[in-house]
């Protein structure tokens, strides 16, 4: 699954700090496990923030790019995710994402068919660098089954959200069951989507 992201524009996007500042976000052309996106929380449900894509665990000692996916069908079962599905659910903003095709020997660049962003439902954790002393924000992309479209080119896609969807992810009255039941019912269609040759 994705590895390789394009942020965007941000113009529109004021970052909150964590001491409860604010700055406008530079444009990033690009993105990897291990980069600071920005990021929707549902502790926070009207603040973007920036956070670290990859989750850590509470025996990781170091910082590294493992957990930068969550599958859709482990939630209920990998501890790591277990524990904050329900909890703690986030959405991430790119313009687009990459997947490479082994058979083909091609990198495909997908976008929304419509030039949007995309919003990508997570969910999210606070590490504690021992070595540093420093609380981390991290999160991972929920990734699900491939609509037609995807499946050309890849076994799997991100639980892509519309924004009008946002607010029913990260929405803390509903239960971590709730949410997945509704993900999972809610796919993106294949017509939303541009898939083009990354050159």
């Amino acid at each position: 699954m994705c590895g390789h992201v394009e942020i965007g524009e941000q113009k529109d996007i004021k970052i909150i700090t964590r001491d409860g500042g604010s700055y406008t976000a530079k444009n990033s052309g690009s993105g990897n496990p291990g980069t600071m996106l920005p990021v929707l929380t549902d502790a926070l449900p009207d603040k973007v923030q920036q956070y670290r894509w990859g989750l850590l665990s509470v025996d990781d000692d170091r910082i590294h790019s493992k957990n930068k996916h969550a599958r859709i069908e482990s939630l209920f079962l990998v501890p790591l995710w277990k524990e904050l599905v329900g909890r703690k659910h986030c959405v991430a903003r790119i313009q687009a994402f990459f997947e490479y095709n082994k058979d083909q020997e091609r990198t495909f660049k997908i976008e929304r068919a419509d030039g949007q962003p995309f919003y990508i439902a997570g969910i999210w954790d606070i590490w504690f660098d021992i070595k540093t002393g420093m609380l981390l924000p991290t999160f991972a992309m929920i990734t699900m089954q491939p609509n037609a479209a995807m499946a050309r080119i890849h076994d799997r896609m991100p639980a892509i959200l519309e924004r009008s969807d946002i607010k029913k992810w990260i929405n803390g009255s509903y239960t971590g069951e709730q949410r997945v039941a509704w993900l999972r019912h809610n796919p993106c269609v294949a017509e939303k989507l541009k898939i083009s040759i990354h050159k």
